[in-house]
């Protein structure tokens, strides 16, 4: 009698967020590692009639399409429209990522007695604002504190975070920060894609010093209003500002722009594809990664864009963030503003790039960054991680 072996199927992890699918980079590296790694994947995000189209990817993909907008009426429809979709999944282990999609992924991985893995990409207690709406605040601490009683495997994005939530909650928490891959692999461009590139490249000036700041949550705090008053202090023929992305700041910004004249110096672009920001990274001379420490989720976060800076061979200007620091510290990669002032970021600016000795040392020495900080090292914690839960899960 002759035996057959079949392969075992690996199981399915379905992965939540509530972020649009398309700029969402963190979500999509996790996603992909563990792709490759062998378990079947289904990630499930959000849309809108603003977003824009999502390619296939090499994973399972599905959006909720939301009729509100960042009201309590989005988070409610979102969860309760994803709790559904997750009841209808055959899952086998559930990714949550944030507080904002763990009513739903909770609540379904415990009817279902499936494992939830929990990636609390901030602080999400103290994000700006917060501090401001005691009743809203109230109302995600409750459930955070569910979730978290609930809770066996989860990660977190810094140091400083993942000390915040074991002091509150006695639990354990990896720390998997937000690295870009050394080697990326970014889809062939569309001809859409390459025409977005060109009608950006050419409201972009040459020859003049490219000033970047980036991110898909340009929000209060962050340093963005006063980036765009400095630009009054410097000359247009030296420099120019490139902001890039989105968030609740970015209708304010482009009023600020037209109303101080400051069009000649500043370009505006709404979010991108990864691989599009990707393009106008590497053309800058200098990122900006200036959120102020406010609250407690900017001063202890370590910002995306500051490592996407970086791997693109772009020294920083920061702010005095914990982590952000250390990094910039330890590696030799950028200066440091000491206050918000619109006048003090201008003349730092000046300062770095009369400084050509400086400004060179620090660019190379951003290689050493993408050598040694990469998703390609730190995804190990990911695999290790889910490596543990689908072992627990069979011993179950």
């Amino acid at each position: 009698m002759t035996t057959y072996l079949y392969p075992i199927e690996r199981k399915l992890i379905t992965v939540t967020v509530i972020s649009d699918l398309v700029t969402d980079y963190r979500v999509h590296k996790v996603c992909q590692t563990l792709h490759e790694e062998g378990f079947r994947v289904r990630l499930i995000g959000s849309c809108n009639n603003k977003s824009m189209v999502l390619k296939a990817r090499d994973y399972q993909t599905s959006r909720i399409k939301t009729w509100f907008g960042s009201s309590a009426l989005f988070y409610a429809e979102f969860n309760i429209r994803l709790f559904f979709m997750l009841m209808a999944e055959k899952s086998d282990i559930f990714l949550g990522n944030d507080l904002d999609v763990m009513p739903a992924t909770t609540l379904a991985s415990r009817l279902k007695k499936k494992p939830l893995v929990y990636d609390s990409h901030e602080y999400f207690l103290g994000i700006a604002g917060m501090d401001r709406k005691p009743m809203r605040r109230a109302i995600w601490k409750f459930i955070e504190i569910r979730v978290f009683s609930h809770l066996k495997y989860m990660y977190t994005v810094s140091d400083s975070i993942r000390n915040l939530y074991r002091k509150h909650y006695r639990k354990r928490l990896f720390v998997v920060r937000n690295l870009p891959l050394k080697n990326p692999h970014f889809p062939v461009l569309t001809e859409d894609e390459q025409e977005w590139i060109a009608s950006i490249d050419r409201k972009i000036p040459e020859n003049k010093n490219l000033l970047i700041l980036q991110g898909a949550g340009i929000n209060e705090s962050r340093g963005a209003e006063e980036l765009v008053y400095s630009m009054l202090f410097l000359d247009a023929a030296n420099f120019h500002l490139l902001i890039i992305g989105g968030g609740d700041v970015f209708g304010k910004i482009e009023k600020m722009i037209d109303q101080n004249q400051l069009n000649e110096k500043i370009t505006l672009i709404s979010k991108v594809p990864f691989a599009v920001l990707d393009h106008f990274t590497r053309k800058a001379k200098l990122g900006f990664s200036i959120d102020k420490p406010t609250v407690l989720n900017h001063k202890f976060s370590l910002p995306n864009k500051l490592f996407e800076y970086l791997h693109a061979g772009v020294p920083v200007l920061a702010s005095r963030l914990v982590e952000q620091e250390r990094i910039i510290n330890q590696y030799d990669v950028g200066g440091f503003i000491e206050d918000h002032q619109p006048e003090h970021i201008a003349r730092k600016i000046r300062e770095i790039f009369a400084d050509h000795d400086l400004l060179n040392r620090w660019k190379l020495n951003t290689c050493r960054v993408r050598e040694e900080l990469n998703w390609e090292n730190e995804s190990k914690i990911i695999l290790d991680i889910f490596k543990q839960v689908e072992k627990d899960s069979v011993n179950h």
